[in-house]
């Protein structure tokens, strides 16, 4: 009998979807490697690499990757970020799970990420916009854009190739990127919950008297809106 698939839940399955066919595969802050040994069993990629900075995660991605007898396909690697990471050994990245600011920053310390041949998969937890705004001005094209449902929680991932090219950054873009509320229901979800957090953010600031950080973020509000 054929043993059983790792399940993905909604926002892992996102980032797989983003995965090439036949790539070698990282993927950073890997937790139970449970996308790189999914994707490996489903014959979907040519290898792995699940690299976290802690070595209790890291166990249990060993573990999982010996239950599925995927040591052939995915190996783990001790990691800060991809700074231990063997570049052809990183086809395709995914990053997903952390703030945007430490995707930004990860980026920008691993300069062979700057290849057009590479594709990088981004899911920020938190700080999306700045994670936007640093791909536009870094050269990074953001090609693709969805969202997805999981749990209570509306998440967007990012399917991002370098082509050289500084982009300037809307506010609306940052915080939305390429979103469209009539595009799907978690589009919607995730649009309305970057203006109800904006707008609770405009409520705090002029409770606090601060009333030109407040038009700041009005100004911003208003473009997203008008979209």
């Amino acid at each position: 009998m054929r043993k059983q698939q790792i399940p993905l839940d909604e926002r892992l399955a996102l980032c797989a979807s983003f995965v090439r066919e036949g790539t070698s595969l990282a993927d950073v802050g890997t937790d139970h490697a449970y996308l790189p040994v999914r994707l490996a069993d489903e014959g979907k990629i040519r290898s792995a690499v699940a690299c976290d900075i802690r070595k209790g995660p890291l166990k249990n991605a060993e573990n999982n990757i010996l239950r599925f007898g995927m040591e052939d396909k995915v190996r783990v690697i001790l990691s800060d970020g991809l700074d231990d990471v063997p570049k052809e050994e990183a086809e395709d990245v995914v990053m997903a799970g952390m703030g945007g600011e430490l995707i930004a920053a990860i980026i920008k310390r691993t300069p062979w990420l700057y290849d057009s041949s590479r594709r990088l998969i981004l899911q920020p937890m938190t700080r999306a916009y700045m994670l936007r705004s640093f791909l536009c001005k870094e050269g990074f094209r953001i090609s693709a854009e969805q969202a997805c449902v999981s749990g209570k929680k509306c998440y967007s991932v990012m399917m991002c190739e370098y082509d050289g090219a500084k982009r300037s950054c809307s506010a609306r873009f940052a915080y939305i990127g390429a979103l469209r509320e009539d595009e799907s229901i978690a589009a919607k979800k995730y649009i309305d919950t970057v203006v109800f957090k904006l707008k609770r953010k405009i409520s705090g600031l002029l409770q606090s008297g601060d009333s030109a950080e407040a038009k700041r973020y009005r100004t911003i509000l208003d473009e997203i809106e008008e979209v």
